[in-house]
């Protein structure tokens, strides 16, 4: 789970401190400052607080999707105009994630196959954290070769 990363992204991104956000959803700042170090994790309704304060979907806090705001049609709102699909769906188009962050979902997702040992799987993960976005995307362009070679 990136839900820290992405609660001090946006915390920043909204120029507030951990105590007036702490106030926004009921907890002290300590708890903030634990979520944004990964000591503690949100329980749902903390989460889902944070996701209505930032106006993102829990989704995107807990780092399972890359695209801030639900599609339209997930939620039960009207149908989208043609606009809105040309738009990709989205309430608003979100801006595309770096080429890091992107790698570092991919080898997070990898790191679930138990078929990867454990010490391979540990050292996948640092490389990933430690990739710049230019290596990022290096690395990302070898593995969309070998998948278009794959299919």
């Amino acid at each position: 789970m990136v839900t820290e990363n992405r609660i001090r992204e946006l915390r920043l991104k909204n120029h507030i401190t951990q105590t007036e956000l702490a106030k926004k959803i009921h907890v002290s700042p300590q708890v903030i400052s634990k979520y944004e170090k990964n000591e503690r994790k949100p329980k749902i309704d903390k989460l889902q607080g944070l996701a209505n304060f930032f106006n993102v979907s829990v989704e995107y806090l807990m780092g399972l999707s890359d695209q801030p705001h639900v599609p339209k049609y997930a939620t039960g709102l009207s149908p989208l105009s043609e606009d809105e699909r040309a738009e990709g769906g989205y309430i608003i188009n979100a801006p595309k994630p770096s080429a890091s962050d992107t790698l570092r979902n991919i080898v997070t997702i990898l790191m679930l196959d138990d078929e990867i040992d454990l010490q391979e799987r540990k050292y996948l993960i640092e490389q990933a954290y430690k990739a710049n976005n230019l290596t990022a995307k290096t690395v990302l362009s070898k593995i969309y070769s070998l998948l278009l070679n794959e299919f």
